[in-house]
């Protein structure tokens, strides 16, 4: 038997060459997006102690981006109420998301139907996995034009998961949404409620 052992070993290096230009398409169908939507209507200003919702819908939100871009999902970001108060476009770095998080301020009514539509610019065009995640605090504003944007987004491939605080909320976000999950969030657990939402979104059907 010989006793010979070889102690170098060579090959050619995987990462010779940098990415070529046609390596974002070919990942695209595979990476998913998220637009997070967050409601930032007047009712958000309330206090179930001694944070604000929207202290806590911020907390919930930071989490819910730091785990979607583990995830390997771009994020954005929509502070919604009658119109889109704050938009941040998709993106895998955070800092924007949470300045925009930041910055947010609770006023206005409800009406989804501007968030939708944003969505179809944003993402209807794309492939892959694409969600819009939506919490708010009361209802949808006006029911018919939310439905038919609702599905105007499902037409394009998008998934819609919604979360409401509280059961009338939820029921009342529940008719645009896609999936069948309609959970509630209780006041106590906006944040963690939230933060949850990214398993409805990165367990795709």
């Amino acid at each position: 038997m010989s006793a010979w052992v070889r102690r170098e070993f060579g090959g050619i290096g995987v990462t010779q060459h940098k990415p070529g230009r046609h390596l974002k398409a070919v990942q695209e169908p595979y990476q998913g997006k998220v637009l997070l939507c967050i409601d930032v209507s007047g009712s958000m200003s309330f206090r179930d102690g001694l944070r604000t919702r929207l202290d806590e819908a911020r907390r919930g939100a930071r989490q819910f981006v730091e785990e979607a871009l583990a995830a390997h999902y771009r994020v954005g970001l929509v502070l919604w109420h009658h119109g889109v108060e704050g938009h941040v476009p998709l993106a895998t770095d955070p800092g924007k998301l949470h300045r925009m998080l930041d910055g947010a301020r609770a006023d206005g009514g409800n009406n989804i139907v501007p968030t939708l539509k944003l969505g179809i610019r944003e993402m209807g065009h794309l492939t892959g996995d694409r969600v819009i995640a939506i919490f708010g605090d009361g209802d949808l504003g006006a029911v018919d034009p939310a439905v038919r944007a609702a599905k105007e987004v499902t037409r394009h491939g998008i998934r819609i998961v919604t979360r409401g605080l509280g059961h009338a909320s939820a029921r009342s976000l529940s008719v645009i949404a896609s999936d069948e999950v309609t959970e509630s969030i209780e006041p106590g657990d906006i944040a963690s409620g939230i933060a949850a939402m990214v398993k409805s979104v990165t367990v795709r059907p």
